[in-house]
């Protein structure tokens, strides 16, 4: 199953609203899109609208726990919006899973989501690190989308990513591929255009365009826990952004691993 890890070390760079993006223009092509909320702060699954509060509703925190295969299956929720979107919840409690240091904990999300049917696209939203919860959803993708801003920090914080990649490719996942680097353009600096060189510089064709533009928009969507659609013509530029970069995750391939 496709399942592509969006990450930066740095928080602030829109890896949320690109998750949420993205999984807005998959559910437009017709895809159906699993989102799991692996970030302690929840913004992904509150823009859902989901409670990270409901004591009720199995969270990502109770999967990780549980070490099961299928364990992923209890927890997926329905979205609030989206014909096919659909959410496993997280919680500030999932933060504890950063001290799981027993053999095999690297596999519990992998094992989790492992003979999940009916999904065509996993979207793994990792917290702002390179920490525990980033390597559990390093080992349960596929591949792996950095997030970056055009800032020192940002590019700082995209090489670190890359090494853990590596590291978790040599140890644990020798399938995982880097996909790609999306650019959230924030400011119309000469400052961000230097940087935005840069990243292109060094990474090539590794980062993909369009770039996202700064845009009052997707903090309000975030804020009322809708889509862009809702928006209308004044989101259209944005949704055709999103729809692009939806693309090049659905042409995604699977890669085989000897």
């Amino acid at each position: 199953m496709l399942t592509v890890a969006f990450t930066n070390q740095k928080g602030g760079v829109g890896k949320t609203s690109t998750v949420v993006g993205i999984a807005s223009a998959l559910d437009r092509q017709g895809l159906r899109v699993l989102c799991v909320d692996l970030d302690p702060q929840a913004d992904l699954s509150t823009w859902l609208g989901l409670d990270a509060l409901d004591g009720e509703q199995l969270n990502i925190n109770d999967v990780i726990y549980a070490d099961r295969q299928g364990a992923a299956e209890s927890a997926i929720q329905k979205a609030a919006w989206g014909e096919q979107v659909f959410c496993i919840s997280s919680t500030l409690d999932l933060a504890a899973r950063e001290t799981d240091l027993g053999v095999g904990s690297e596999f519990r999300l992998a094992k989790a989501l492992d003979g999940l049917e009916g999904y065509d696209v996993v979207l793994i939203d990792c917290p702002p690190s390179i920490g525990r919860l980033v390597v559990l959803g390093f080992v349960a993708a596929t591949h792996v989308v950095v997030v970056t801003e055009p800032s020192a920090a940002s590019l700082r914080g995209v090489q670190n990513v890359l090494d853990t990649l590596k590291v978790v490719q040599s140890h644990y996942n020798r399938g995982l591929r880097l996909a790609g680097i999306v650019v959230n353009h924030q400011a119309r600096t000469n400052e961000s255009s230097l940087r935005v060189a840069e990243v292109a510089e060094a990474y090539g064709s590794d980062v993909w365009e369009p770039y996202v533009p700064a845009r009052a928009l997707i903090s309000s969507a975030m804020g009322a826990a809708a889509s862009l659609v809702d928006y209308g013509k004044d989101a259209q530029a944005l949704i055709e952004i999103y729809d692009a970069l939806g693309a090049r995750v659905s042409g995604l391939t699977t890669p085989a691993v000897a």
